[in-house]
């Protein structure tokens, strides 16, 4: 039996984010889009049809906790729109893992984050992981994410940073586009990381990371060392989530950390809010 699978994305459409952010865009975010989709359709099943959606508004929260925090609101009401439609699970199409405990307690359906699911897989591929992010400020995202997962045996510091110029947005898309503007920086940093003593790296970029597999960039040269890319691993994840629910009846759990209001109290709550659907 198949199953669907909403990619929840942190952008809205080109047009909304030039207006919105005053930025150029020379690469083309729809296209981008369709390769980070011809990337997860290289481990997705056949029978999963994963869609990605842009976000209805955006803070651009990849700057600062106060913007995510922004952000999330209008994340999680895609979230909730998803189970609404019927979508067996939902995956946060960013490697910060964004409001992956409020979206968690905001549905009963399976929802996945990147970096979360890439930690556990490295888990299994070599003692030590390390990562490299897009951004010098979402360098606290990453330790934030160490620390909630509990990973601070399993990986090596410091976090590295592949520099991404002034125009980050135009960046990330770019990348996706021509993945061959990472090399050799990206390489190098991967070597930096291995003498620290990482056996797997993790890429924690929802653009970085499809680009790297799209350019067959999946283990370091060399070394024996994997590269994980995140959103293939949150597929899985995905995937193996929806099949335990339906055949072992196999759910988050209902007591204290992900127990969900019901629905009808967390629509109403969030109809007093600014950004409440329709407002």
């Amino acid at each position: 039996m198949g199953m669907k699978i909403w990619w929840q994305h942190i952008f809205p459409p080109q047009e909304q984010i030039e207006k919105e952010t005053g930025m150029t865009l020379t690469a083309s975010v729809e296209d981008a889009k369709g390769r980070v989709l011809e990337n997860l359709k290289t481990v997705a099943r056949p029978d999963t049809e994963v869609e990605i959606h842009y976000i209805k508004h955006s803070a651009y929260m990849i700057q600062s906790y106060y913007t995510e925090m922004l952000n999330n609101i209008w994340l999680i009401d895609g979230v909730i729109e998803a189970e609404k439609q019927g979508y067996d699970a939902v995956i946060i199409g960013c490697a910060d893992d964004p409001a992956v405990r409020e979206a968690r307690q905001a549905v009963d359906i399976p929802v996945v984050v990147p970096t979360e699911a890439a930690m556990m897989l490295a888990n299994s591929l070599g003692s030590k992981f390390g990562m490299i992010t897009v951004m010098d400020e979402l360098v606290a995202f990453c330790e934030r994410n160490i620390r909630n997962y509990g990973m601070e045996a399993r990986v090596v510091r410091p976090v590295r940073v592949h520099d991404m110029g002034e125009n980050w947005v135009n960046a990330l898309f770019e990348m996706l586009l021509d993945p061959d503007v990472l090399f050799p920086q990206f390489e190098e940093l991967c070597h930096q990381t291995i003498a620290d003593g990482a056996e797997v790296i993790l890429p924690c970029c929802c653009a970085l990371s499809p680009a790297l597999s799209l350019a067959g960039y999946r283990v370091v040269p060399g070394t024996g060392v994997p590269i994980v890319d995140v959103t293939h691993a949150a597929v899985k994840l995905a995937e193996t989530l929806v099949d335990l629910k339906r055949t072992a009846g196999l759910g988050k759990s209902e007591r204290r950390t992900y127990k969900s209001a019901p629905p009808e109290i967390r629509d109403a709550m969030r109809a007093f809010t600014y950004c409440s659907p329709g407002k």
